[in-house]
């Protein structure tokens, strides 16, 4: 790219519509290897589910498909823009995924939401200082600062090298929609917590005497250290002892018995054991049935610094203040393009909808563009 072209904002448009279908079309086309594999995940679904409930806590539901969505995206996506002709380019500070060829820098985010929090996907999307070139206005109050006092992403609009090359940089975000299994999450967690609090005091009366010949100290002082938080951790070193023990007895099987007898595990504390044993089998089925898989997959193509004239009032600072924003893209179309051409091009494209959300999806969205063989629109 040269100079001259990186001040023709129109050019910067259409190359970003351009790869927007391009990678787009890529994944929608694997939409199906994309399906089997993290079927392949799920499978393994009984085994992640202690682990989900133990890091569910205070009312928000950990994700363990985020991370399986995530990957598997990248995967592919790394996979199907090689063979086009980009290579990977591992960065600090950068995006998900991030690839090169000759002409510019790609930069995709993989991003998940719960159809519960549509303050997430409705019209907008949560962006990183890493995830976007483009800046923010910036908060404070009721009121944004005035310019030039904005939100500064870590990533230029565009590299200059050396040699006079200039790279611009595109920027992407992929969003995932899911259904919400906060509700069964939440059934569970009062199980899990009467869990944990037994094993803390069976921890704590069992360590006690312990550390008392461990440490040379009396029971009071071998009780202040349990109660201590390490540096850095929100929790108490005996909250965190339960949990590792209980990780150790549900899913360290070979290490369960030597466990059980340190803790002097009766018969009756087996039947608090068993029982939620039984619950989390519940839990998995219930979640099985669930069937927690993407109801939607959307390509956002996020616009470019250079584009700050046109888009600047659509940026604001997100939850994270200076270090995220927030990308209203509203009607989510090139505007620019439109202006110039008259050409009404989406930055916002459906590469995938369940149609049983179809309805429920409606109330977030008010054009529900679908990338196919020419763009439905739903």
């Amino acid at each position: 790219m040269t100079s001259q072209d990186i001040l023709d904002i129109v050019k910067i448009e259409k190359i970003e519509k351009e790869i927007l279908f391009k990678f787009g079309w890529l994944f929608k086309n694997s939409l199906d290897e994309f399906s089997t594999s993290v079927d392949r995940s799920l499978g393994y679904l009984d085994k992640i589910i202690l682990p989900t409930i133990m890091a569910s806590k205070q009312d928000k539901s950990y994700n363990p498909f985020s991370e399986i969505i995530e990957k598997y995206a990248i995967h592919i996506l790394t996979h199907k823009l090689e063979k086009e002709g980009y290579k990977l380019l591992p960065l600090g500070y950068s995006a998900d995924l991030t690839l090169e060829n000759e002409k510019h820098i790609l930069s995709i985010d993989i991003k998940t939401a719960n159809l519960d929090n549509p303050s997430d996907f409705r019209k907008t999307i949560n962006i990183g200082i890493n995830q976007m070139t483009h800046i923010a206005k910036l908060r404070i109050n009721r009121n944004f600062l005035p310019d030039p006092f904005f939100v500064y992403p870590t990533i230029p609009p565009f590299y200059k090298f050396p040699d006079g090359r200039i790279k611009l940089i595109l920027t992407y975000g992929l969003l995932f929609i899911y259904p919400s299994y906060s509700d069964l999450v939440r059934e569970i967690r009062q199980d899990y917590t009467k869990l944990f609090e037994f094993f803390r005091d069976r921890v704590r009366n069992v360590l006690i005497p312990i550390l008392v010949k461990l440490l040379r100290v009396n029971e009071k002082k071998a009780e202040q250290i349990l109660k201590k938080k390490p540096k850095q951790s929100r929790y108490m070193r005996e909250e965190l002892i339960a949990e590792s023990v209980i990780r150790g007895i549900f899913i360290h099987e070979q290490e369960r018995e030597a466990l059980l007898k340190s803790l002097d595990i009766n018969l009756e504390d087996m039947k608090i054991i068993e029982t939620f044993s039984e619950k989390l089998k519940e839990f998995t089925n219930k979640l099985r049935e669930r069937d927690v898989k993407p109801i939607a997959i959307i390509a956002i193509a996020i616009p470019n610094g250079l584009l700050k004239e046109k888009y600047l009032n659509k940026f604001v600072s997100g939850k994270n203040y200076s270090k995220s924003a927030r990308y209203h893209y509203e009607d989510g179309i090139f505007e620019i393009i439109k202006e110039k051409t008259g050409e009404v091009s989406p930055r916002v494209l459906f590469l995938d909808v369940n149609k049983e959300y179809l309805s429920e999806l409606r109330k977030y969205f008010d054009k529900i563009l679908v990338l196919d063989y020419r763009l439905k629109r739903l």
